[in-house]
């Protein structure tokens, strides 16, 4: 939710940004737990990702999910839908 927000704040406006976070409240929201830091830690060291990038695309390879981003560190993961 914090980088979606900050992202589309700073590029976009506050009333995208707003927009954004209310779609975004619609969804399920998983806890980050000792168990998913462990994983991401993991996934970080494995695919050279940032902290936020290895949360984010470790908690949807978790939830069996394709991962839609526009996030170029993500591109080229298995599961990831990029979007320009």
């Amino acid at each position: 939710m914090y980088e979606v927000y900050k992202k589309l704040k700073k590029e976009k406006g506050e009333d995208l940004a707003l927009e954004a976070y209310a779609q975004i409240t619609r969804t399920r929201i998983l806890p980050f737990d000792q168990a998913a830091a462990l994983i991401a830690a993991d996934t970080s060291l494995t695919k050279g990702l940032s902290m936020a990038d290895s949360i984010v695309y470790s908690t949807a390879k978790s939830q069996r999910a394709q991962l839609l981003t526009s996030d170029i560190h993500l591109k080229d993961l298995e599961d990831v839908k990029f979007v320009e």
